[in-house]
C-alpha cells in the first residue's frame, strides 16, 4: 500500500500515513487517523491533569483532600480510599446504548455521573500534595514519580532521594535543579548526565566528579570550562558561585548559553537502540518519532513509555503492555485501544479510569469486570454483537464538536468532553498554547484569577545569600517573581503568583549554601522543562565539516519533501567554532549522513550524527 496524504481537521496541516502505518492499523482493526501527530498528542494530553492541584471535599465520605479536580467539577470525585473501596459499585450506573445518539455524547452524559479518582496516588508515605505518583515517601508536589524519598517540586523523579526541583532524574541522590540526569550525586543545575558527583553546571557529562561549567566530559574531576584546574580553585570558585543569588542567576544563563554554543549535541540522545528516531530513546527497536522511551519495539509517536512496551502507537506514559494505539496512562495492558488511566486492560476499546477490565467498550471507573458496555453488564456473545453495531453506528453518526470536526471510531475522545483545561495539563508543558490559540481550536481554558492572598514579602527583598536567612522565612509568602514581571505570561504556566518555603525545603537550601528561588514552584518546573527539546522532528544533515573548521550556517529544511533549501547564515555564529580533535570515517570531507532530530534548523547548536559524536565525545 502506497503512503496517503491527507490533512488534519483540527490545524490544517498536511500529513501522510505510511504504509507500516496502514498494517499498524490493520493489525489493530481501525481506521486511520484523521488528525496530524501533534494534535493527536495534545488531544491525549489534555487528559492528563498532574501538576494542578486543588482542595476540595470528596463526594463520598466529605472529608477535605487533594484533588485534580476542582469543587466544582461537574461529575463526582471521590478520595483514594473511597474511590478503591467497595461502598458503591461503577456497574450501578450502567445504561443502555442508545443507537439515537452519537457514542461520544452518550460517553459524555455517563462521565458526569461516574465518580472519578480525586488524584492517582499508590503506596504514598507523608506525601498528600503529588499526582501520579507510586511509593513516595516524605514527597511534596511532586509528579509522575515513584520510588522516591525526600524529593520536591519535582516531575518524572524516579528511584531518587533527597532531589529538589528536578526533572526526568532516575537513580540520583541530593541533586538540585537537574534534568535528564542518571545515578549522580550531589550534581546541581545539570543536564544530561550520568554518574556525575559534586559538580555543577554540567551538560552531557558522565563519570565526572568536581567539575564545574563542563559539556562532553568523559571520567574527568577538577575541571571548570572543561580545563584542569586545583582542587583550592575549585572549591573557591564553586563558593562563589553558589553561594549568592546574583551570582547563580548569572551563572545559569552563561552555562545555557555554553551549553547550546560550545557543546557538540548528537542528533538523538540514546543509548544501545536499533533503528530509531527521536530523542532520549535507550534499548529500542524500530521505534519512530517518539520521546523518552526505555526498552520499547515497533513503536511511534510515543511519549513518555517504560520498559517493555510493544507495537504501540500514538501512546504517552504507556508501560509494559502491546498493542496499545491512542491511550494514556494505560500500563500493563494488551489490546487497548483509546483508553486513559488503568492498568491490566485486555481487548477493550474506550475506557477511562479502569483496571483489571476485559472485552468491554466505552466504560469509565470498572475494576475487575468483563463484557461491559457504557457500565453495564452483559455476556459475551451481546457484548460482540453489540460492539460490532456500535463501531458501525459511530461511522454512520459520528460526533460532531463545535468546531464541526467529526469524531467516528477510531478517534480518541473529543477534546471538548476533557475533564480539564488545556492549561491545567500536561498538554501545556509538552505544546504550549496562549489562551487565544487554545480557545480557537476548542479547548476549555482555565484563566487564573487573581488571588486573594496577599504576599507578605516580595522576591525582590530576598536576601543573596542563605546564612542571611532564618527561620521566620517559612513563615512568609513571597510573590513570585514571573507573576511580578508578566501577569499574562505567568498565566500561561500556571504560575502560583505566591509561594512559601517548607522546612524540608529550607534544610536542603542550608546544606547546600544555595540561595533562596525567587520563583515559584510551578515556573520553576516550567523553566526547567524549555530546557529540553520540544516533541517534534526535523530531517537534517550532520554538520561535521570534516578536518575543516565548523561554521554555524543552520541549514533550513522542508520537513514535507525533505528537501534543503537556502541556507541562513548567522554573524552571531560566524567563524570557527568548533575543530575535530580526531580523524572521523569521512576524512577531511563533510559528513554525508543524515537523520532526524529535535533540533530545529535554526537552533544554533552544533548537531552531529551518532558516528561523528561517538569519535569526538565517547
Amino acid at each position: 500500500m502506497n503512503s496517503e496524504a491527507k490533512q488534519c481537521q483540527s490545524c490544517k496541516q498536511d500529513f501522510s500515513i505510511e504504509p507500516a502505518d496502514f498494517d499498524f492499523y490493520r493489525k489493530i482493526d481501525v481506521p486511520p487517523p484523521t488528525f496530524y501527530w501533534k494534535c493527536r498528542l495534545a488531544r491525549r494530553l489534555v487528559w492528563r491533569n498532574e501538576r494542578s492541584l486543588y482542595k476540595r471535599a470528596c463526594d463520598l465520605c466529605h472529608k477535605n483532600v487533594i484533588s485534580m479536580y476542582p469543587a466544582e467539577a461537574p461529575f463526582p470525585v471521590y478520595c483514594h480510599d473511597c474511590w478503591w473501596g467497595d461502598s458503591w459499585s461503577p456497574v450501578d450506573y450502567g445504561r443502555e446504548y442508545d443507537f439515537q445518539k452519537p457514542f461520544f455524547e452518550q460517553f459524555a452524559d455517563l462521565q458526569k455521573v461516574v465518580p472519578k479518582p480525586a488524584a492517582y496516588a499508590t503506596g504514598n508515605v507523608n506525601s498528600d500534595y503529588c499526582n501520579y505518583t507510586a511509593h513516595m515517601k516524605e514527597g511534596y508536589l511532586m509528579f509522575g514519580s515513584w520510588f522516591s524519598e525526600n524529593c520536591g517540586y519535582g516531575q518524572t523523579v524516579l528511584e531518587s532521594k533527597d532531589c529538589w526541583d528536578c526533572m526526568f532524574v532516575k537513580n540520583c541522590e541530593l541533586c538540585l535543579s537537574s534534568v535528564d540526569c542518571t545515578k549522580c550525586n550531589q550534581t546541581h543545575f545539570s543536564q544530561k548526565c550520568s554518574d556525575c558527583f559534586a559538580s555543577a553546571f554540567l551538560y552531557d557529562c558522565k563519570n565526572c566528579q568536581n567539575c564545574l561549567f563542563c559539556f562532553n566530559l568523559r571520567g574527568k574531576s577538577y575541571h571548570i570550562f572543561n580545563q584542569p584546574v586545583s582542587r583550592e580553585e575549585f572549591e573557591k570558585t564553586k563558593k562563589e558561585i553558589m553561594g549568592s543569588f546574583t551570582a547563580l542567576q548569572k551563572a545559569r544563563a552563561d552555562f545555557q548559553e555554553m551549553a547550546r554554543a560550545k557543546a557538540i549535541h548528537k542528533s538523538m540522545t540514546g543509548d544501545r537502540n536499533n533503528n530509531a528516531s527521536g530523542e532520549f530513546i535507550y534499548n529500542s527497536k524500530n521505534v519512530q518519532r517518539s520521546y523518552y522511551i526505555h526498552d520499547g519495539e515497533n513503536e511511534k509517536y510515543a511519549v513518555r513509555g517504560g520498559k517493555g512496551q510493544k507495537d504501540a502507537m500514538d501512546v504517552f506514559g504507556v508501560h509494559a503492555g502491546e498493542l496499545a494505539y491512542e491511550c494514556n496512562n494505560i500500563d500493563f495492558s494488551s489490546r487497548c485501544l483509546f483508553s486513559i488511566n488503568g492498568e491490566n486492560n485486555i481487548n477493550s476499546d474506550y475506557l477511562a479510569d479502569s483496571f483489571n477490565v476485559k472485552n468491554s467498550f466505552g466504560c469509565i471507573s470498572l475494576r475487575q469486570k468483563e463484557y461491559c458496555i457504557l457500565n453495564k453488564q452483559y455476556d459475551e456473545k451481546t457484548v460482540k454483537e453489540l460492539r460490532e453495531k456500535i463501531i458501525t453506528h459511530m461511522s454512520a453518526q459520528p460526533y460532531v464538536d463545535q468546531k464541526g470536526r467529526t469524531y467516528a471510531y477510531g478517534e480518541l475522545f473529543p477534546i471538548e468532553i476533557a475533564p480539564s483545561a488545556y492549561n491545567e495539563t500536561l498538554a501545556q508543558e509538552y505544546l504550549p498554547l496562549t489562551a487565544e490559540r487554545a480557545v480557537e481550536l476548542g479547548y476549555a481554558w482555565h484563566a487564573i484569577e487573581d488571588k486573594s492572598y496577599t504576599a507578605s514579602k516580595n522576591w525582590k527583598d530576598l536576601p543573596d545569600t542563605i546564612g542571611e536567612v532564618d527561620d521566620a522565612i517559612l513563615s512568609e509568602v513571597v510573590l513570585c517573581q514571573a507573576w511580578d514581571s508578566d501577569k499574562k505570561l505567568a498565566q500561561e504556566h500556571k504560575c502560583s503568583k505566591a509561594f512559601k518555603i517548607t522546612p524540608n525545603e529550607l534544610a536542603m537550601y542550608r546544606k547546600w549554601n544555595t540561595p533562596l528561588p525567587r520563583q515559584c514552584p510551578n515556573t520553576r518546573n516550567f523553566e526547567l522543562f524549555q530546557l529540553r527539546n520540544p516533541v517534534d522532528f526535523w530531517p537534517r544533515h550532520c554538520q561535521c565539516s570534516g578536518n575543516a573548521q565548523i561554521n554555524a550556517e543552520p541549514t533550513r529544511i522542508n520537513a514535507e519533501t525533505d528537501n534543503l533549501t537556502q541556507p541562513l547564515l548567522s554573524k552571531e555564529r560566524s567563524g570557527e567554532v568548533y575543530r575535530n580533535t580526531v580523524q572521523h570515517f569521512h576524512g577531511a570531507e563533510p559528513c554525508p549522513n543524515e537523520f532526524e532530530t529535535s533540533y530545529a534548523p535554526e537552533r544554533p547548536e552544533i548537531i552531529y550524527c551518532e558516528s561523528c559524536y561517538n569519535a569526538e565525545v565517547v
